[in-house]
């Protein structure tokens, strides 16, 4: 897997279920090195920040909702996180700081806040790995433009191996290698560029994702400026 620094950018990218198969029919899985039937799976998940679709928090406070996954951590290092994840807005929103109520009774929080929140709460753990399963699947389009570009400053400024598997193609632009995934096989690999350039299945799913609106769009401006 190719490095950025101490990043690499992973995208997993393919149809429903390609990426259900967990067990290897051949050779092993290793983390640093270690085969994974040696490793003891509580420290394993305790290295791993995982950011869902689906945002799972709970009334209470700020504090509260980041510490579930870190008892231990400071106010400074839950403050340091939530500006890591660009929280700004809900920032200036907590008029009690850390201890501002959110959900049910206190501040409401939208989509987007809700994804920023979940993203501070997996920093919050200091992972070795930051994995993003769809984190953004649910958002609309400028939602989601803003939570790309945080997982992408996350990705660059921290030392995590970073995972983003995604169905689209507009979250992982960026990625240094993507993994193209078929059947729970891997079809093609490289960067956007270089998929896009070999015209197999990645270029079909950016040409269908992303050319065809491109098309549409400029269509639409060509109409608008042949109008009388």
């Amino acid at each position: 897997m190719k490095r950025v620094g101490l990043t690499a950018l992973l995208l997993v990218l393919g149809s429903v279920g390609a990426a259900l198969q967990t067990a290897p029919q051949t050779g092993a899985i290793r983390y640093n090195g270690h085969h994974a039937a040696t490793v003891d799976l509580d420290q394993l998940r305790n290295q791993i920040g995982f950011v869902t679709q689906d945002t799972q928090l709970f009334s209470g406070s700020i504090r509260e909702n980041l510490l579930f996954v870190n008892p231990a951590a400071t106010d400074a290092e839950c403050l340091d996180v939530l500006r890591q994840a660009a929280c700004d807005s809900l920032l200036a929103r907590a008029d009690k700081g850390l201890d501002t109520v959110i959900g049910e009774g206190g501040v409401k929080v939208s989509g987007g806040e809700k994804q920023r929140l979940s993203i501070a709460r997996a920093l919050l753990r200091r992972p070795q790995l930051l994995v993003f399963d769809e984190a953004t699947s649910s958002l609309d389009s400028l939602t989601e433009e803003g939570i790309v570009d945080t997982i992408r400053d996350v990705a660059a400024g921290g030392d995590a191996i970073t995972v983003l598997i995604a169905h689209r193609l507009s979250t992982i632009l960026h990625a240094d290698r993507i993994h193209v995934l078929e059947r729970g096989r891997i079809v093609e690999t490289g960067r956007h560029d270089e998929l896009v350039a070999a015209k197999g299945l990645y270029y079909a799913m950016w040409r269908q994702q992303i050319g065809e609106r491109r098309g549409v769009e400029a269509r639409a401006a060509a109409r608008l400026v042949l109008s009388p």
